[in-house]
């Protein structure tokens, strides 16, 4: 269940200024800036939700390229997410689990948002569940939400789809299949998302359904 929760999580990363017009990068909606902290609270219908907090570090080159790592701290463990930005938006350089030790490279570059932030701009992105890689498929579908979470009212967000599916092996049973939508405000970044993780009935086992949902709690600009 642990792992299923971390997947999940790094699916909000997948996982998290200005407003909100045709034309507005994606740096817009998810800032960068040193020191930056977020809270959010985790409900699910699977036992172990944990709160999660994000928190913007001071920026470093690896390999030629400045990168802003972002510290994700669940359950006592710490990650760190290598978060760069180029003319296509922002995306997923590397992960690391301490500083200290030498960086996995993310190839290819896992895109959070791509430029132009605008209704239809979509994109694909590898993700991997347990052993099964899934493609996923982000939609751009709304870039005027307003949106109520703990930790007040934002307006002119933009709203992200993203959809995948695993089909089973030829002749055998299971499979597995990805929906979940992600609130981004201008200036604040991630302020909601909601995972649905649908598992196909296997021989012996009932099929399951995951439903998880992240919501911002506290800022700190």
């Amino acid at each position: 269940m642990k792992k299923t929760i971390i997947v999940a999580a790094t699916l909000l990363l997948f996982l998290l200024p200005g407003a909100s017009c045709f034309g507005e990068t994606a740096e817009s909606y998810y800032p960068l800036k040193e020191g930056m902290v977020w809270v959010y609270g985790v409900t699910s219908n699977k036992p172990g939700a944990q709160k999660i907090t994000v928190t913007n570090q001071p920026p470093r080159e690896i390999q030629g390229k400045t990168v802003t790592p972002r510290k994700w701290e669940v359950g006592g463990g710490v990650k760190y997410y290598l978060i760069a930005k180029d003319g296509k938006g922002v995306y997923r350089f590397g992960e690391q689990k301490d500083p200290a030790e030498a960086p996995k490279i993310v190839t290819p570059p896992v895109y959070y948002l791509k430029n132009p932030v605008d209704v239809g701009t979509n994109w694909d992105i590898a993700a991997k569940m347990g052993e099964d890689d899934l493609k996923v498929n982000i939609t751009v579908e709304s870039i005027r939400e307003n949106l109520q979470v703990p930790a007040g009212t934002y307006k002119e967000c933009v709203k992200l789809k993203h959809e995948g599916q695993v089909q089973a092996k030829e002749g055998a049973a299971g499979g597995l299949s990805l929906t979940a939508y992600e609130w981004y405000a201008p200036g604040v970044g991630l302020v909601k998302s909601m995972f649905t993780i649908k598992k196909g009935a296997k021989k012996g086992e009932a099929g399951t359904t995951e439903s998880t949902t992240y919501q911002l709690e506290s800022f700190k600009p």
